[in-house]
């Protein structure tokens, strides 16, 4: 039996949640994998335990009720990290919200649980921009998985694929549209209605992040950009230094003139080595319907990637949700318990 612990219980983990007791009987008959969640702890509903495993529906229920979770197990009392260094886990899922700094409660919750020999699996950007290089050494010298396949482009393959796949080849340059409410509310704009009626459709679809300054002010895509950086160029970045333009503020006149001329508007996330050094940029741009990323729609995702051996990758992902994301957790799951541990 795997067993696991998820550090936050939102949309993404909730979905997590669902899709293992769907997929309960097919893990086990394909791949021999028993995943019991045995730990949740989260701020707002309360934090549990059962060693036999924490009764999930339950939880499900109480956590969609906004009610807590303490009937679902043992109450966790001690703060998050002690209890993910001295539990009895085989997996630890860090899924809590984005955090703009470089200190943050997620770290200490991957630290806690790597230097414990703990896997660690991540769909949250903050630990993996701001530490990557610090939490991949401290993975393998203690011989236990760090991945993180849900922090850029949800369930789409981005890093086992170029860290995998084409192991090897040098990544010399992206480029990519990475937030969907930008590009969601950038549409409804295009579409004729106001910009505030996009942001509350994404409010009520689940995407919007808690902070919504996250999505409309950049910050997302501009994380994402960092991670893509310093994971697949070797560079040493941080979002505070980032050149970075969100939509908030943006002229809706703008956004149609464009389109009436030939062009949509799109925020657009750039990486590229400038003499040595790995540069990222975010800026919303009016693209010419030719370019790849100009067609582009609605809460989908795209990154296209020079390397020194593929001329030009593009790898599409197609109106995702919390599904999509929730999947990535799901592979990454599947990686570990193959043996793949570090990408």
């Amino acid at each position: 039996m795997v067993r696991l612990v998820l550090v936050g219980f939102g949309h993404v983990a909730r979905e997590f949640a669902r899709l293992l007791l769907e997929r309960r009987r097919a893990l086990a008959r394909d791949f021999g994998l028993e995943a019991t969640v045995v730990g949740i702890v989260t701020r707002r509903h309360g934090s549990v335990h059962a060693n036999s495993g924490v009764d999930l529906r339950r939880a499900l229920r109480a956590a969609d009720a906004g009610r807590s979770l303490e009937g679902c197990g043992t109450r966790i009392r001690e703060p998050a990290p002690e209890f993910l260094a001295r539990t009895r886990a085989d997996v630890v899922f860090e899924l809590t919200p984005l955090v703009i700094a470089p200190r943050q409660a997620a770290l200490d919750h991957v630290v806690a649980a790597l230097g414990s020999g703990k896997h660690v699996i991540t769909a949250n950007k903050g630990p993996v921009a701001y530490h990557y290089r610090r939490l991949r050494a401290l993975a393998l010298r203690h011989g236990v998985g760090f991945r993180y396949e849900g922090t850029v482009m949800d369930g789409a393959p981005v890093f086992s694929l170029f860290q995998e796949a084409m192991r090897g080849a040098r990544v010399e340059s992206f480029e990519g549209i990475l937030n969907s409410v930008s590009n969601f509310v950038l549409g409804t704009v295009e579409s004729g209605r106001a910009y505030a009626e996009g942001v509350d459709a994404a409010r009520a679809m689940g995407f919007l992040e808690a902070d919504p300054a996250m999505d409309l002010d950049g910050w997302d895509a501009t994380v994402k950009a960092c991670i893509l950086g310093n994971v697949l160029m070797g560079g040493r970045l941080r979002p505070e230094a980032v050149p970075r333009q969100g939509i908030a503020g943006l002229e809706p006149r703008r956004v149609r003139a464009a389109l009436a001329a030939g062009r949509r508007v799109k925020q657009v996330a750039r990486g590229s080595l400038d003499g040595g050094r790995v540069r990222v940029a975010v800026s919303v741009d009016e693209l010419p319907r030719d370019d790849p990323l100009a067609n582009v729609d609605g809460t989908s995702s795209a990154l296209l990637v020079r390397t020194d051996i593929i001329e030009e990758l593009l790898v599409v992902e197609r109106h995702p949700g919390v599904r999509q994301t929730a999947f990535a957790l799901y592979s990454d799951l599947l990686a570990i318990h193959e043996g793949r541990l570090v990408p």
